[in-house]
């Protein structure tokens, strides 16, 4: 461990001894991360102001001049801005371009960057989402990215979500505000299938197959397993491969020596040794995943090793009932979900449905979309079932591991005497669940799935179950206190793998959406 002299320790502007001195430098510090935010947020803002009126202005000039469609002084601005911000020509003009239809689209986007409600990550995978919310009518396309925008903000607020998180909760809120169902997108999109090759350097390149999202869920889940049962096959380090075969022949037993004497013997078991530490294999599990690829693709054959043979892909895949009775697929409609946040072609979604063996039924809070029950028979499988249900991916503040590959996590500790009962379940991703055991991260249940989370530097984060579409909180006006609340939606998803279910359909309300 690195030793620090008394001046090293004060020049590091806090005392690792005095806990009262360590909290200070962690929130100096993190204020200092906010101040950088806020700075960051508003210059980005003021230049996507800045780049939308270059735009602007040069586009009237050439509409005046009647060049409009080849945009000479659009591309003329450009050539000089990119002197500016040091980019290339075309990326420039692009850039322009995207920031005078971000503000003209999505105006409350930039002032959430000058308030440093989102960051400029955020707006850029909102502003890129946001883009497929659309409609014949130009007025209801306009309405509907200003309700788009004001949910996804609403979220951000009451969540710190990451770019991609949010990217993945968007396209969700999209799917059911666009005009367009995913259906007619997918088989636009479908045409675009390819492969290419990137050279990295060092003789490694990155080889992408651009596919239907369930083939490639699919493909890495059956990859993951056979690198996965590969490793688990692995001989216990210490033990020669070819133990077994030379007992069998006797050369392997105590005291058999050969006919050629001690030294000989020794020589032998020296070469054994070294082809035993040669053939030992330590690749990592990302390491055998991509060795598994080449050589199915190359062969045919996952490394030749029965270990992997057999393994079958398994995905998960949430329907809601109501879609799935829909005969025809429409725009607007809760969509069929890939591991609880993927919107998917709902009849692509069906034909699948058709060949699982059984179903799992979501049941779900009919105003929250908060999942209130799932049926099966076993009671342990039961609350993993519910659990993967209710909880998506891991509940970290932000990470969108896939709850099928978490860890349960007691929230109160069993061994202090938490309960092994849903509301002191959740799942963790491996890393997460780490940290919460072992730094000062805190978390307790507030009931309905609902997670509170403390940093170590004392701020709190609400984590709530993945939202089951655009849901609004009714007025008084929808419900009054005297009148019954409605049934619980049904959601179906097959039972290879529980899965999230959206709920009802998309309503309006003046109240504040419960994002």
């Amino acid at each position: 461990m690195q030793q620090h002299s008394d001046a090293a320790l004060r020049a590091l502007g806090f005392d690792p001894s005095d806990p009262a001195s360590v909290a200070a430098r962690w929130s100096e510090i993190l204020t200092l991360e906010e101040q950088a935010a806020a700075m960051v947020a508003s210059g980005t803002a003021l230049q996507l102001r800045a780049h939308a009126a270059a735009y602007d202005f040069a586009h009237a000039l050439d509409i005046v001049d009647g060049c409009a469609e080849s945009a000479m002084h659009v591309r003329s601005i450009a050539d000089e801005v990119a002197l500016v911000v040091k980019v290339t020509s075309g990326v420039a003009q692009g850039q322009l371009a995207l920031a005078s239809k971000t503000q003209d689209d999505f105006p409350a986007l930039v002032v959430a960057l000058d308030e440093n409600v989102a960051t400029p990550a955020q707006v850029h995978k909102l502003v890129e989402v946001g883009f497929k919310v659309n409609h014949d009518d130009p007025a209801e396309q306009a309405e509907r990215r200003a309700l788009f925008v004001e949910v996804m903000l609403e979220r951000i607020r009451q969540e710190p979500l990451p770019p991609r998180a949010l990217q993945k909760a968007a396209e969700r809120v999209a799917e059911e505000l666009t005009g367009e169902s995913i259906d007619q997108r997918h088989a636009r999109a479908r045409r675009q299938r390819r492969t290419s090759v990137e050279d990295l350097g060092d003789g490694m390149s990155i080889l992408r197959v651009t596919t239907d999202s369930f083939v490639a869920h699919a493909i890495h889940d059956r990859v993951r397993k056979q690198a996965l049962a590969i490793i688990k096959a692995r001989p216990n380090p210490g033990t020669a491969p070819h133990a077994s075969e030379e007992a069998e022949d006797g050369t392997g037993s105590p005291g058999a020596g050969s006919a050629f004497g001690a030294a000989v013997d020794e020589a032998h078991a020296t070469a054994k040794t070294a082809e035993t530490a040669e053939e030992l294999d330590e690749r990592s599990l990302n390491e055998v995943m991509s060795d598994v690829v080449a050589d199915m693709l190359l062969t045919s054959d996952p490394m030749g090793n029965s270990a992997a043979a057999g393994i079958q892909a398994n995905v998960q895949l949430s329907i809601p009932i109501t879609t799935a009775l829909t005969e025809t697929p429409r725009a607007g409609q809760a969509p069929a979900l890939l591991e609880g946040m993927t919107p998917m072609p709902i009849e692509d979604a069906k034909r699948l449905a058709a060949t699982a063996p059984a179903f799992i039924r979501v049941l779900t809070h009919p105003i929250t979309g908060a999942v209130q029950a799932v049926d099966s028979y076993k009671p342990t499988a039961a609350m993993r079932a519910f659990l993967h249900a209710r909880d998506v991916h891991c509940r970290f503040i932000g990470c969108r591991q896939p709850a099928v590959a978490c860890e349960l996590d007691h929230t109160e500790d069993y061994q202090y005497g938490g309960k092994t009962a849903i509301w002191n379940l959740s799942d963790f991703c491996k890393n997460h669940h780490i940290v919460k055991h072992h730094t000062a991260w805190k978390v307790r249940q507030l009931g309905g799935g609902i997670l509170e989370w403390t940093t170590p530097s004392g701020k709190v984060y609400i984590s709530r179950p993945e939202p089951h579409g655009v849901i609004f909180r009714p007025t008084d006006q929808l419900i009054r206190p005297t009148e019954k609340p409605p049934r619980p939606d049904t959601s179906v998803s097959p039972a290879a793998s529980p899965g999230d279910a959206p709920a009802p359909q998309l309503g309006r309300s003046t109240k504040t959406p419960p994002f």
